[in-house]
């Protein structure tokens, strides 16, 4: 067991002066030193020279002794410094020395559970943050961005490196959003407001300073309440489609009984003439009715598909005979183009059928006399493998591209006013897309204004059907 280094030191020149005093005592004991005044100054002079020679030796070796390990510690502190957080010194003496050796290695264990405790907090705040559908940004005192997530990249149509140390007015662009943040600088407190940008996007922003006040920073939330507001008016606009769709057969119903009562009722050809007014309005209600409720049970899940091996000639053949007759009237050319070998799909023969009746109805019905409507059938494996897509394309009128993205919405009508003259509910597309989609199938349209339109849908061949069968039930 090594004595401390206080110890050391005092035991070390003890022994010093012991060394010469024993010394000095032999070399002036010495009979021909003890009446000679210069053999003593000689004797007092080696002994100083012995004493001073052994002082440095002796404290030369307990400085050695101490500064090694004080190097040692310098050196893993640099290592720590320079990232090597979990460096450490074992201390082999049991001094002063050694003691602060384990009380840094203790302070550093202590540091690394710390750091290392922090770490996993901020990884698992930055997650958070970095997958968080509303927008975060966070802001000095100067308003400079320091921290932005792709969610608000996104809204605000910018990215990291054009937005970090930029200022918050140079990332948003946009004067209400510096509005909001500069009344938070101002006032201190937070700020609650929905912003509307571009007539289509529609954020509400939160803006608050940190509870730190030592911080000086701000924190941006920015939540996208346009689907909200899309929801919104879809909701407004099916109630006031289906109030218009429904006043119309009303007032009519309300004019033939009014007529009626008026003395028409004793004219017999004139009440039958009415009384066949009152049943075809009766029976648009009734057809608008059961669309709404097939469309309901449809989307619920309450009609089951009774699926069958079936050729796409047989769905899209039946349909065309249907409503060749309408096409005749309107004096539009109906060609088919189904090459031969295509594969078969698994489908509800009724309900896909219904799909092409829409379809097809819907392209007569906007098709100006003299045109035409090719429908096709075809394989793609490359775009859409394992899938028959069937294609149904007219040279009428086309639609206006902002309201392609809504089309496929219950009574939702391009134009209005022509879309009534020519009859319907509204609620074909909307059922047609549903039954597509209840067969994992996809429908979406391409058109131009005045060019015409093409819908398209798809549909599982039943040999892909049965791959992805035997794939799912196959062992690992």
């Amino acid at each position: 067991m090594f004595p401390r280094i206080r110890w050391r030191v005092a035991i070390a020149f003890i022994l010093l002066d012991v060394t010469a005093i024993v010394t000095v005592s032999i070399y002036l004991s010495r009979p021909s030193c003890m009446r000679n005044s210069a053999c003593l100054q000689q004797g007092i002079f080696f002994a100083s020279v012995f004493f001073i020679l052994a002082t440095i030796a002796v404290g030369h070796f307990v400085a050695e002794r101490t500064a090694r390990p004080l190097r040692q510690l310098t050196q893993v502190i640099r290592r720590i410094s320079a990232g090597e957080r979990h460096a450490h010194i074992l201390p082999l003496t049991k001094d002063e020395v050694s003691d602060l050796i384990r009380a840094f290695n203790k302070m550093t264990e202590k540091f690394n559970n710390s750091f290392d405790h922090l770490s996993e907090e901020y990884q698992q705040l930055a997650t958070t943050v970095q997958y968080m559908a509303d927008g975060v940004l966070i802001t000095d005192e100067f308003s400079y961005v320091q921290l932005i997530n792709p969610a608000a990249m996104r809204m605000l149509e910018t990215n990291e490196a054009d937005a970090l140390e930029r200022s918050f007015a140079e990332v948003v662009r946009h004067h209400q959003l510096i509005e909001i943040w500069q009344r938070c600088h101002q006032t201190g407190e937070e700020q609650v407001e929905t912003v509307e940008i571009g007539g289509s996007l529609f954020l509400q922003i939160f803006v608050t300073p940190f509870p730190d006040h030592q911080m000086h920073a701000y924190m941006v939330m920015i939540q996208d309440l346009t689907p909200i507001h899309r929801l919104q008016t879809v909701r407004r606009d099916f109630v006031s489609n289906i109030s218009h769709e429904l006043r119309t057969p009303l007032a009519s119903l309300r004019a033939v009984v009014e007529t009626l009562q008026d003395g028409a009722v004793d004219d017999p050809p004139v009440a039958s003439r009415f009384l066949g007014r009152a049943e075809h309005e009766v029976d648009v209600l009734s057809q608008m009715v059961e669309e709404l409720l097939e469309l309901s049970r449809i989307e619920s899940g309450q009609v089951p598909l009774k699926l069958q091996t079936t050729p796409i000639s047989e769905l899209i053949l039946i349909p065309v005979e249907r409503l060749r007759e309408q096409a005749h009237r309107n004096e539009v050319s109906i060609i088919l183009d189904l090459p031969a070998g295509l594969p078969l799909v698994l489908a509800d023969a009724g309900r896909v059928q219904q799909v092409v009746t829409n379809l097809l109805h819907n392209a007569i019905k906007f098709t100006s006399t003299g045109g035409r409507i090719t429908i096709r059938a075809y394989t793609k494996d490359g775009r859409f493998p394992g899938e028959v897509v069937i294609a149904i394309k007219d040279n009428g009128s086309g639609i206006a591209p902002e309201d392609i993205p809504r089309i496929f919405e219950r009574f939702y009508k391009s134009d209005q006013a022509r879309t009534r003259s020519r009859g319907g509910t509204g609620l074909g597309l909307a059922i047609s897309r549903h039954i597509v989609q209840s067969h994992n199938g996809r429908l979406w349209v391409k058109s131009k204004e005045k060019k015409g339109s093409t819908f398209y849908f798809t549909l599982h061949t039943v040999d892909s059907l049965v791959a992805q069968n035997l794939q799912a039930t196959s062992p690992e």
